[in-house]
């Protein structure tokens, strides 16, 4: 039994963790969800003005012997992140870490796995909505998914898309352009993320071509939202990574299921192929709200890489 336990500060979490390696671990412990063997402990959290909020969730798996907690608090001023493992076996505290690459490594690693089972395999393109603390990430995990050609970016602030656009061309070799509206950012791309800290609706059906794939990311406190009501209901698949999380969290599926809209697919089945790619859908979703099982994702492949077990 250790002496002491084993921390990983942010600057370890991005010099072991990778976006291929996140997106494999979580392919992995998806798969023990879907088998019964691993499961979330759900989310909770408290708001206050002005878009401010304080979070807590967790997970267990039992094939990989592990429990995970992770709390954090984000402001418009900034955020923080913690998060703990456990041996689900004999309860030992394994490791703390430093959350914040953490959280950006899973948020953008699960929209990876999304993308690649629900987009088109032979999407090049990249729409980019947003151009915050999460977009560079969840460019880079798509880029790992699919080989883009060129990724489009949007968001209301001109000196803010342009300057991220000369981001992910200096930092991830794409071909990028920062487009004037939100209308030619979208028209006919075959991948759409949207990551943004909206209040109130603004992207809907006739900015998405048909056969798209959307990421929505952004929207994650229950009274915001990014999509119209127009959205899901025309989508031939909506997966989410949790299902308790989004019901409780996201006003877009409540607004969905209460107007009669079907239950939201985990995406464990799509993973395991219980569910798939239509041949030729209208619009195919992926809606995150953050699990707990995505940051045991990132604790394991830590845990593993530093032979801590």
């Amino acid at each position: 039994m250790p002496t002491t336990i084993p921390g990983f500060s942010e600057d370890d979490v991005a010099a072991t963790a990778t976006i291929p390696a996140v997106i494999d671990s979580l392919r992995l412990v998806l798969r023990h969800e879907a088998e019964g063997t691993a499961r979330n402990i759900d989310k909770t959290l408290a708001t206050w003005p002005d878009a401010s909020s304080a979070h807590a969730l967790g997970a267990v798996d039992t094939d990989e012997g592990l429990v995970v907690f992770k709390t954090w608090v984000n402001t418009p001023a900034g955020a923080a992140a913690l998060a703990s493992a456990f041996d689900a076996r004999d309860g030992r505290i394994l490791a703390t870490f430093g959350a914040a690459r953490f959280g950006t490594l899973r948020t953008s690693a699960i929209s990876a796995v999304a993308t690649d089972l629900l987009a088109d395999p032979g999407a090049d393109e990249l729409t980019i909505v947003g151009t915050g603390r999460q977009a560079l990430g969840q460019v880079e995990a798509v880029a790992a998914v699919r080989a883009l050609r060129r990724v489009r970016v949007w968001g209301p602030d001109d000196d803010r898309r342009r300057a991220f656009a000369a981001r992910v061309h200096a930092e991830l070799g794409l071909a990028a352009e920062a487009v004037p509206t939100l209308e030619a950012a979208t028209a006919d791309a075959p991948i759409v993320t949207v990551v943004t800290r909206a209040r109130d609706p603004f992207l809907g059906l006739d900015h998405l071509a048909v056969g798209a794939h959307l990421n929505a990311v952004g929207a994650l406190l229950p009274a915001n939202a990014e999509l119209h009501p127009d959205v899901l209901p025309a989508a031939d698949v909506v997966a989410v990574d949790s299902v308790e999380n989004a019901r409780r969290a996201s006003r877009e599926l409540r607004e969905h299921l209460d107007a009669g809209g079907e239950a939201p697919t985990p995406l464990a089945e799509v993973v395991v192929g219980k569910v798939v790619r239509p041949v030729a859908p209208r619009l195919t979703v992926f809606k995150s709200m953050g699990m707990g099982l995505s940051d045991l994702a990132v604790a394991r492949l830590l845990i593993s890489s530093a032979g801590d077990r």
